[in-house]
């Protein structure tokens, strides 16, 4: 075999050197736990498009687990979880609670297969009952759930501002004077000529 020349110093290397030398790059990058393929040597652009298209791939991908993981929130807020606690699903604290953790799973997994917020409520309804919603279904008998706060909400201030008018008083009556034993109309007279000759 001929003797193969450097690409660095131009001196032509035996070729048991030139393997040697590779493989000490070799070990080198392997010491620091990096492996670089023979693609990225031949072209050293080729490193960093590969580094750029992994990076657009991950930040594409991204927001939509997070979609997913802030909308099993949103319908984990909607249910209780069954462990007997009577917690939001979601807030469940429970240390080592099997029932949260496995209703957490489902709910990921039927998120992530795109069904509506109705049809997961309705399949844990299924499995675990009405009493798995924490908010009632405004039909039927829960309308009165939804209603009395509001029902009263108002009549509580309708008592308060009926109340309210009839101890004040009215705004066309005039106060009544205090009453008492009435000054005779002789008296009173004579207290006014008084009064006008003290002027």
């Amino acid at each position: 075999m001929a003797p193969r020349i450097s690409p660095r110093s131009g001196v032509a290397q035996p070729p048991e050197a030139s393997g040697l030398a590779a493989r000490m790059q070799e070990g080198a990058a392997l010491s620091h736990g990096l492996r670089i393929p023979r693609a990225f040597s031949k072209d050293p652009r080729a490193f960093t498009r590969a580094f750029l298209f992994f990076s657009l791939v991950l930040l594409l991908l991204l927001p939509a687990t997070a979609q997913q993981s802030d909308r099993a929130k949103t319908v984990g807020h909607r249910m209780f979880c069954m462990c007997g606690c009577k917690q939001i699903l979601v807030e469940c604290n429970h240390v080592g609670c099997t029932m949260s953790t496995s209703m957490l799973k489902k709910l990921d997994a039927e998120v992530a297969s795109g069904k509506s917020d109705d049809l997961i409520l309705q399949s844990f309804v299924q499995q675990f009952g009405a009493e798995v919603v924490a908010e009632p279904p405004a039909k039927g008998f829960n309308w009165l759930a939804w209603i009395m706060p509001f029902a009263a909400l108002g009549a509580g201030f309708l008592l308060v501002r009926t109340v309210l008018t009839r101890w004040t008083p009215q705004s066309g009556t005039t106060p009544a004077m205090p009453s008492g034993p009435g000054v005779a109309p002789d008296v009173l007279a004579r207290i006014r000529q008084e009064s006008e000759e003290d002027e």
